[in-house]
């Protein structure tokens, strides 16, 4: 008997929650929690005491003005691994070389570059110390691994 108590009171309260004519709902249709209706146009624009978003894109304002927690991701100062990739394939084609692959991992960047002229045995030492320095100097963030190959 308890038993099917329970399984009747669980079955009155999943119908109840289920039931579909909403006309007593809080809010009628047309109003926001204030009472009143603030889109009279139905355009989506809200007037009244909230922000106009249409018009907030046409002042140039982005997320990161209207949300202090976000970031600004539209500033040109940020850090970039392609500008500093980038960087590394201007140095070694100013110095004379190919850049055939470049990979950054963590604080390593591994570059395997190719000489755009034929280089004798004994400069080849010379120019790969020149060129690891040149790569150092112009990105002191990373520990470069230069592979050159001949």
């Amino acid at each position: 008997m308890k038993k099917l108590m329970m399984f009747l009171m669980l079955a009155m309260l999943f119908v109840s929650g289920c039931v579909q004519d909403n006309d007593e709902s809080v809010y009628d249709k047309g109003e926001d929690q204030a009472g009143m209706d603030l889109n009279r146009e139905n355009d989506g624009v809200r007037r009244g005491d909230g922000p106009n978003f249409a018009r907030d894109l046409n002042d140039g304002m982005t997320m990161g003005d209207q949300n202090p927690n976000l970031l600004n991701t539209d500033n040109e100062n940020h850090h970039s691994f392609s500008q500093d990739v980038q960087k590394a394939k201007d140095v070694i084609s100013e110095a004379g070389y190919e850049p055939e692959q470049i990979w950054i991992n963590g604080g390593a960047m591994n570059i395997t570059a190719r000489p755009e002229e034929r280089v004798a045995r004994k400069e080849r030492n010379r120019a790969e110390k020149l060129l690891q320095s040149k790569l150092t100097q112009a990105l002191p963030r990373y520990e470069i691994n230069l592979n050159v190959e001949y």
